[in-house]
């Protein structure tokens, strides 16, 4: 992960991805995926839903689960589920939340077509709340970077050659605002190193109190967590201002 020397693009810090109160952003992991989990997390005042979006027959599917087309059958690792009637969409989403959290895309797969379908779902809830996205598909985020200029792309990253990768290209990319990482890969010089190239940093997915206090020692701008309520309560962080 060697940088030459002078190859570094100089770039602004980001502003704080939930400027209404101090720390880190607690994003709720998949919990826009169905109206019934929207409800749920909503009580829990996370600062993001977090959801998942599949694009099947030219429309948003939101589910965690892959689907076994031409079956009716969603699949995870411990369990099938029938495909429901009508699939949950980013437009339900975007109304059923209304101003209560923002929403955290998850962009699973359709390039330019899943661009011009955030694009569409934004433009048909007036007033939606502010929306972040990550992919780990850099081309869709580059097609959404276009059609959707007002959303903030980050990079979503699994393992660590895609991190060495998008070190070595980051300072010529105007696409990222920062990355999605998942949170083994994280270490406080990594964390310094992408904040002093002007990068947020999400760390995904914390459930453990005590990792996610040293995440947020390191300066880490956003936590994913399917403990939102936990989380805020061990670590005594602030409720979003409503």
């Amino acid at each position: 992960m060697a940088e030459a020397p002078g190859s570094r693009t100089p770039r602004a810090p980001q502003a704080p991805l939930a400027p209404g109160h101090a720390g880190p952003a607690l994003i709720a992991h998949g919990a826009g995926n169905s109206r019934e989990l929207v409800r749920e997390a909503l009580s829990d005042q996370p600062d993001f839903l977090e959801v998942d979006l599949w694009v099947h027959h030219h429309r948003f599917e939101a589910r965690h689960e892959r689907a076994a087309y031409p079956l009716p059958l969603l699949v995870e690792k411990w369990y099938l589920r029938v495909v429901p009637r009508h699939p949950f969409s980013l437009h339900d989403l975007l109304i059923e939340t209304g101003p209560a959290a923002g929403i955290f895309l998850d962009l699973k797969n359709g390039a330019e077509e899943a661009a011009a379908l955030v694009r569409r779902s934004l433009d048909s809830a007036p007033g939606h709340p502010r929306v972040l996205a990550s992919s780990q598909q850099w081309r869709l985020l580059r097609a959404l970077r276009v059609t959707c200029p007002e959303v903030d792309c980050f990079y979503s990253i699994d393992v660590l050659p895609k991190l060495d990768l998008f070190l070595s290209i980051a300072d010529r990319d105007a696409v990222p605002h920062g990355v999605s990482c998942e949170h083994s890969l994280l270490t406080r010089p990594l964390v310094e190193r992408l904040h002093d190239r002007g990068f947020s940093v999400i760390a995904w997915t914390v459930d453990e109190p005590d990792r996610a206090r040293e995440l947020i020692a390191w300066g880490v701008d956003g936590i994913t967590t399917r403990c939102v309520a936990e989380i805020r309560t061990a670590l005594k962080l602030p409720r979003p201002v409503t």
